[in-house]
């Protein structure tokens, strides 16, 4: 009897351990149900983006002004997202430090279904690009 309480039990946690490998757990679902609000720190070139109508989108980008680039918005489709606001935020620097970097913060909120491009560069003027990034938005209902 012994033996057979043991061995259910050992089957009981093996079955547990098992990967969902159906996929059936809700957050391996699917985009569908994205997050409203979304936050991407300096995300790669072409990274996929997923938004519900409503959503915000807050894009944070290492930035330093002071070497004199900036990152621009350089295409939006305004009737699939729109620009809320943008700053940018130094980072603390050493004592006696001047000129340290820090962060451009871009907030964008999703208007209505649909898929389009969102693109930046990091410049310091149009014939002086040292970086772009495009996110691949899509706007779900």
């Amino acid at each position: 009897m012994r033996h057979l309480i043991v061995a259910s039990l050992g089957a009981g946690l093996l079955a547990a351990c098992v990967p969902d490998i159906l996929n059936t757990e809700p957050e391996v679902r699917g985009l569908r149900d994205a997050a409203p609000v979304q936050t991407l720190t300096d995300p790669a070139n072409r990274t996929a983006v997923t938004l519900p109508s409503g959503g915000r989108l807050n894009l944070e980008l290492d930035s330093n002004p002071t070497t004199g680039y900036y990152w621009y918005l350089k295409d939006i489709d305004a009737s699939l997202i729109d620009q809320l606001s943008e700053g940018y935020y130094a980072d603390p620097a050493p004592e006696g430090v001047t000129g340290s970097g820090g962060h451009q913060l871009f907030v964008f909120e999703a208007l209505s279904p649909g898929k389009a491009d969102l693109k930046l560069s990091y410049e310091r003027s149009p014939q002086d690009v040292a970086e772009t990034l495009t996110l691949k938005i899509e706007v779900v209902e």
